[in-house]
């Protein structure tokens, strides 16, 4: 009624009541729905940030990052049924043609997630313009630190979907030998390192330790839900941290995942599903200077020259693609960070190039094994063929043997 004071009830073309806000309640929900997964409980946030080491760098701080990933903009990608199948199957290597019909994500946060349903994937581009000096050096040291860790592991020569590149693993796998379980570790390597006075357990500990708190961290910022997903089955398993040189160790706050694998030089694979025991994985990668080509006066990470095209990171299922770098956008070069269900669904990185070959991008990915888990299960019911297990002390006495 006129001068009621009240606004009339909106109609639409129909001339039917349209409900104030009901669109915004239904995005708001469907927000909600797809965000569950990656959301962690209240209580397991509390009392790991209660219970974060003292110290952790002020670039760790899970307080100050939350802080940041409130407000930061989300963007979510609700993929329509018509496109969650695989437009061209019978391509192993996805094509930049098929490519064309991808969903594109080259920057910011996203979450995607079949329309109405749960998510299946979280990626977050974060540029190195962005990053304090802080943040950078923890970058730095992380690279650094795979680079150390190179002296001390064999490159992988049995990955099943791998089709190029070269991998790297650290951390706990069941052994084949003598042992039940143990830190992957190349004994011929560590005699080397031994004979040319450069190997110290102390320092290998710490360093260790760092960068799996690092990445610790790194994870709860991106996917609370994901991060307590990932410490569940490692806690209820009795797993080892990859963060511990011995076993049985107990677990403190930033304990997440048993073993990682990292990845250099144009690495790419099959399409593939995982079967570890973890059903969601961390997978990150960073844009880095050639280590064969670089100079030492060369920086770590890679600068605005960076030239490096495709190494996209594929779902064929659902068309999505995530765009680690593209150099006609001209955007500004970073890491990329990504959660997503690595069992359910085929995923897929395609083949990569610098045409200067002075770039390349390292991976990362934490894992826990199927293989693992079932053998720490007979280590721990005393039926394993061999109760031994190959820590940190097992290693160097094993290297000893043959100085």
């Amino acid at each position: 009624m006129a001068g009621s004071g009240h606004s009339p009830i909106p109609m639409n073309s129909s001339n039917k009541r349209v409900r104030p806000r009901k669109n915004v309640k239904h995005w708001v929900l469907n927000q909600n729905k797809a965000n569950a997964p990656l959301e962690g409980s209240t209580s397991i946030n509390q009392t790991d940030q209660e219970a974060e080491p003292d110290n952790i760098p002020a670039s760790h701080s899970t307080h100050n990052n939350n802080i940041q990933q409130n407000q930061e903009n989300i963007y979510f990608y609700y993929v329509t049924p018509s496109r969650q199948e695989d437009p061209n199957p019978s391509e192993i290597i996805t094509t930049q043609n098929t490519l064309q019909h991808y969903h594109h994500l080259t920057h910011g946060t996203c979450v995607v997630a079949p329309r109405g349903g749960a998510a299946f994937c979280k990626v977050k581009y974060i540029t190195f313009t962005s990053m304090s000096r802080q943040q950078l050096q923890g970058w730095e040291k992380l690279v650094c630190h795979f680079f150390d860790r190179m002296d001390y592991v064999a490159v992988v020569n049995n990955n099943g979907p791998q089709m190029g590149g070269a991998m790297w693993a650290d951390g706990w796998r069941k052994s084949y030998k003598k042992e039940s379980f143990g830190w992957y570790c190349s004994v011929g390597k560590l005699v080397k390192m031994m004979r040319l006075a450069n190997y110290n357990p102390q320092d290998e500990a710490s360093s260790i330790k760092e960068a799996t708190d690092f990445i610790s961290i790194q994870l709860q910022h991106l996917a609370p839900g994901v991060f307590q997903h990932y410490r569940e089955t490692l806690i209820n398993n009795n797993l080892p941290s990859m963060a511990h040189m011995e076993y049985p160790l107990p677990y403190d706050a930033l304990d997440f995942a048993s073993f990682l694998t990292f990845t250099m030089y144009n690495f790419h694979n099959g399409p593939h599903k995982d079967t570890d025991c973890n059903n969601w994985t961390l997978v990150c990668w960073i844009p880095i200077f050639n280590p064969l080509n670089s100079s030492e006066d060369d920086p770590i990470l890679a600068d605005d020259g960076y030239n490096m095209f495709g190494g996209q990171f594929t779902f064929r299922d659902f068309q999505v693609c995530l765009d680690l770098h593209r150099p006609g956008l001209h955007q500004d070069i970073g890491v990329t960070l990504c959660a997503f269900r690595s069992n359910d669904h085929t995923h897929q990185t395609l083949p990569g190039a610098s045409p200067s070959d002075r770039y390349t991008r390292i991976g990362f990915s934490c894992q826990m094994s199927q293989a693992m888990t079932q053998a720490v299960v007979a280590y721990i019911n005393g039926t394993a063929l061999h109760l031994v297990v190959a820590g940190q002390e097992k290693q160097i006495s094993n290297a000893q043997k043959k100085l």
